[in-house]
């Protein structure tokens, strides 16, 4: 299988690339050898509410003064890339200006009212976060949640690490959180033409579909074969199909250990064919497998490898991609 993430580096992503880099040299600029102007970007309601200040609403958005907030943050942005090479980067371009926009007029309406009911606030957190936030949204509900392991009963996810270094920003303080709830609070829709989850590339969208589809090959042979010899048995989880993807296979599932010419992939697969005569192949699972997305040649291949047992062929295929 290709990387779960496509291409690694900015590809097909300019303006990730660029905002990441201007973001990086001028929070390295005013955290070093400009220290003397970071007054400049400070976001500071009584600053912007009582002295009219309102130029800090935007030069408190281009660097991070917060190292903490700068490591994190790039690190966000950098994954987040997978949404403009998804969307393009015109469309990406206007969905985090228009949630930038929101997410700060909701900043300055709660900074008034805090204001306004004579709550003090501290300085906020200096940097484009109005953009960071918001793409936690989609985050969330487009890109595939796969469970790798637990860590004391709670399923960790190739997202946590994400979701992690997103808490970790918005709980240094409670204006760090304010700002947090505001990006959150605003969920603009993405392009409606994608009509297919995210995946966050082609290669895990094509993943996802071959293991639905070898999840179903395999509950069909289970279904339309009677259990021969100990070779084939299989629990069966009632919403997940077989125990490879439910319920898990028992240890007693083998009689005995696999013997040499043998696989294991969920089940045991038969012996491959002995005989010198080729294997006449189904074209019905020809078929099939063709519209999966394999190369015919390959798909027959892997028929007569497997003895013509379509599950067994599955996994060569998918194990030869």
């Amino acid at each position: 299988m290709g990387a779960l993430h496509g291409t690694t580096g900015f590809y097909k992503s300019p303006s990730s690339k660029g905002l990441l880099t201007a973001t990086l040299l001028s929070s390295f600029a005013l955290n070093f050898p400009f220290q003397q102007y970071r007054h400049y970007f400070w976001y500071n309601p009584h600053l912007i509410v009582e002295k009219q200040q309102l130029w800090r609403i935007f030069s408190s958005k281009v660097a991070y003064l917060d190292l903490k907030d700068m490591c994190c943050c790039s690190i966000l942005m950098y994954y987040f890339r997978i949404f403009e090479r998804r969307y393009g980067s015109r469309k990406f371009l206007s969905y985090m200006l228009s949630t930038a926009i929101i997410s700060t007029a909701l900043e300055l309406s709660v900074i008034y009212l805090l204001q306004h009911l004579q709550i003090k606030l501290q300085p906020l957190p200096s940097g484009p976060l109005c953009m960071l936030y918001p793409l936690f949204i989609p985050y969330y509900c487009e890109v595939p949640r796969v469970v790798f392991g637990h860590i004391f009963g709670i399923p960790m996810t190739g997202k946590s690490f994400h979701y992690i270094l997103g808490l970790q920003i918005a709980s240094t303080s409670k204006e760090s959180i304010l700002v947090a709830i505001c990006g959150l609070l605003f969920e603009s829709s993405p392009p409606k033409d994608l009509e297919k989850p995210i995946g966050a590339t082609r290669e895990i969208q094509r993943q996802e579909h071959m293991e639905h589809m070898e999840q179903q090959l395999l509950w069909q042979t289970f279904q339309q074969q009677p259990q021969q010899n100990g070779w084939f048995n299989l629990n069966r989880d009632q919403n997940n199909g077989p125990g490879m993807f439910g319920n898990g296979l028992n240890n007693d599932v083998f009689d005995n250990e696999p013997d040499e010419g043998q696989e294991l992939f969920g089940v045991r697969h038969r012996r491959h064919n002995q005989d010198d005569n080729p294997v006449e192949v189904s074209e019905d699972q020809v078929q099939h497998l063709i519209d999966m997305g394999f190369n015919e040649e390959r798909v027959r291949n892997a028929l007569q490898i497997s003895n013509n047992d379509i599950s067994s062929a599955t996994s060569v295929l998918l194990q030869e991609s």
